[in-house]
C-alpha cells in the first residue's frame, strides 16, 4: 500500500506541516528561569554562602530549562497528534459503518466503503509495524 495515497496518517513519519516546538517559547522559559535565579540570588544577603553559586549557575539553568521545555513540547505535540489521528480514524470507521447499516447507499458504494475500511485497517497495521521497526533497542 502506497504512503502517498494512505487514508490514515502515519504518526511515526514526519509531515511537512508538523508544528515543531517554538524555540522562542523555549528561550523565554530558559531566560525566565535563569533571570528568576539571579533575582533570587540578588535578594539574598551578601554573606549567604550559596549566593555566588546561584549567580554562576543561572546561565546553565537557563539552558537546561530551554532544553527541557523543547523536549516536553515535542513529546506533547507528538502525543496529541497521535490522539487526533486515532480520533479521526475512529470517526471515519463509524461513519462508514453507519453508511453501510443505513441501507440508503447502493451496493456498488457499499463495496467501495468496505474496501476503504479494509484499506484503513491495513494502513493501521502497517503504521504499527513501522512504529515497532523504528524502535531502537540498545544492546
Amino acid at each position: 500500500m502506497e504512503q502517498e495515497n494512505s487514508l490514515v496518517a502515519n504518526p511515526s513519519t514526519q509531515s511537512s506541516n508538523t508544528q515543531q516546538p517554538n524555540s522562542t517559547s523555549a528561550s523565554i522559559a530558559g531566560a525566565g528561569g535563569g533571570t528568576l535565579l539571579v533575582l533570587l540570588a540578588n535578594n539574598l544577603p551578601d554573606n549567604y554562602p550559596l549566593k555566588s553559586w546561584l549567580v554562576i549557575l543561572a546561565p546553565s539553568v537557563s539552558i537546561v530549562l530551554s532544553l527541557f521545555w523543547k523536549y516536553i513540547s515535542r513529546k506533547s505535540n507528538a502525543y496529541f497528534k497521535v490522539k487526533k489521528i486515532e480520533r479521526s480514524k475512529k470517526l471515519l470507521l463509524q461513519k462508514i459503518e453507519n453508511a453501510l447499516q443505513n441501507g440508503i447507499i447502493s451496493e456498488k458504494e457499499a463495496i467501495t466503503l468496505r474496501k476503504k475500511m479494509r484499506e484503513i485497517e491495513l494502513q493501521s497495521i502497517d503504521n504499527l509495524a513501522n512504529k515497532i521497526k523504528s524502535i531502537d533497542f540498545e544492546e
